[in-house]
This record gives structure tokens, sequence and C-alpha cells, in this order.
């Protein structure tokens, strides 16, 4: 936790050194500032921080009579040693603003819940095609043909013509033929299988814990009453 250290000062020069011990303490730049602006934006800006309007407004009118002011965000342990380092400054230009010093808050934090939606892989299907092979027999009819030469007994007188061309070379040629199996392959697309999805709706109700601080203010009496 930390807390909002402010304090007036009488130039920007003042301002400036206070700035350069706070760094060399150790303090992040980025925790310290130099308040500026017009009396309500600082006004809003210091109860931002954890004081009170009316200390708020005391700041604020200090700064609209020329003063700077200097504000850090310190560590709970640290509080001590920037207060010092102030309170140092405030002295040696002639003495403290009353009320300047510290004011230190406690905050009431509280969570909230909020649900989100968030896409998770909850499992699917995957489509793998593949090439298997398997045995077909068809039977099919084939015709062969065969060339056969066959001899026989013949007696006949033949003419002169006749006998004149047999006497002739010659030759006969006779072609036999024959069938044989022929295999052609046809693809068809014999079914289909697809990937799609179907949506479905539900509801769900998340149920968890929130949590809050709860500050208690308890009044302590004076050392000098409770010797009594």
């Amino acid at each position: 936790m930390t807390t909002s250290v402010i304090s007036a000062f009488d130039d920007k020069k003042v301002a400036g050194k206070v700035v350069g011990e706070l760094l060399e303490a150790g303090f992040p730049e980025r925790d310290i500032e130099i308040l500026e602006g017009g009396e309500d934006e600082l006004v809003r800006e210091i109860v931002g921080r954890g004081y009170s309007k009316d200390d708020a407004r005391g700041f604020a009118e200090e700064a609209g009579r020329g003063r700077k002011l200097v504000a850090a965000e310190v560590p709970e342990a640290k509080v001590e040693r920037a207060v010092a380092i102030m309170e140092r400054h405030e002295a040696a230009q002639g003495g403290e603003r009353e009320g300047s010093g510290r004011e230190e808050s406690v905050p009431v934090v509280e969570e909230e819940l909020s649900v989100g939606k968030r896409k998770v892989a909850t499992g699917g299907a995957r489509v793998t095609s593949s090439v298997v092979e398997r045995p077909v027999q068809r039977t099919v009819h084939l015709r062969e043909e065969h060339v056969e030469a066959g001899r026989k007994r013949a007696d006949r007188v033949l003419s002169p013509e006749e006998a004149e061309a047999a006497f002739e070379d010659r030759t006969v040629e006779m072609t036999a033929t024959a069938e044989e199996a022929e295999v052609r392959k046809t693809a068809r697309v014999v079914g289909e299988v697809s990937l799609g999805k179907r949506v479905e709706e539900r509801t769900e109700t998340v149920r968890d814990k929130v949590r809050r601080t709860e500050v208690e203010v308890e009044e302590l009496e004076p050392a000098s009453k409770k010797r009594k």
C-alpha cells in the first residue's frame, strides 16, 4: 500500500531541490511530480490522492499564491523518510505550513465478478482417404480361329486353259484370328463422407467468491488519559 505525501514550497527552485533529493533517496521518478493547474483541478487531484476536501482546498489556495506543490506516492515503510526530506526544506524556508504534512489513507477495496467467454477444443472428427485393393474376377467368352490345310483326292480332266494356269507358281494365304480379353477400369463415385458442425447453446451459472476489505475505525485515547 502507498501513501500520498504533499507539501508546498516557496518557489520552483526549492521544489526542484526536493524532487532531486527524493530521487537520490531511491524514490521512483514516476511517483514524484509537481502539481500544477487551476484550483478546482488541484482539489480534484489531491482528493483523489486520499486527502480530505478541506486539506485539498488549502493546498490549492497555496498554489494560487504562487507556491509549488510537490507530491510523492511512497510505500508505507518509507513515508517517514519522504516526510523528513520535505520538512527539512520547509524549515529552511521559514517554517512548516500547518496541516501540510502527511495524510495516510486506508483504501476500501472490493472485487467485482465478470464472466467472459472463450473457445476451447472439445473434440472433433477426421476423415482420411486411403487406397485399398481387392481381387475381382469376370468371365468372358473368347473366339479363336485356326487355319487348317486338308488334302482330298480328285480325278477330272483339265481344259487347255486350266492346264496352262495350273502349271503357274501360286501362293494362297489365310489368316487366323483370335479374341483376347481387354481390361478397362472406370472410376465411379458411390458415396461421400462430409464434415459439418451442429451448434447448440446452453446456459451455465458461474459461482465464485469476491473479496472486499472491511475497515474499522477505532479511536485511541491519549497516553496521559490512560495513565489515570
